[in-house]
């Protein structure tokens, strides 16, 4: 049985592959087909996968403090 902290740990990586991996498809989809649709929602995608990653961080410590193992 998986801990509410690794649980939330694998659901983040999780989050952050399909994340950045949608956003970098976009991105190299929009230099062949110059859709500017195409470009914000590679960009903002690839911005909201690494916020994850900056909240995951920002979790892990939290947890840590928190003695939540």
């Amino acid at each position: 049985m998986w801990s509410l902290r690794s649980f939330h740990i694998f659901f983040l990586l999780v989050a952050i592959i399909a994340a950045d991996g949608f956003g970098v498809w976009a991105l190299r989809r929009y230099t062949t087909t110059h859709d500017p649709v195409t470009f914000v929602l590679g960009a903002v995608t690839l911005a909201g996968g690494f916020a994850l990653i900056g909240y995951a961080f920002w979790l892990v410590r939290k947890l840590d403090r928190a003695n939540i193992h």
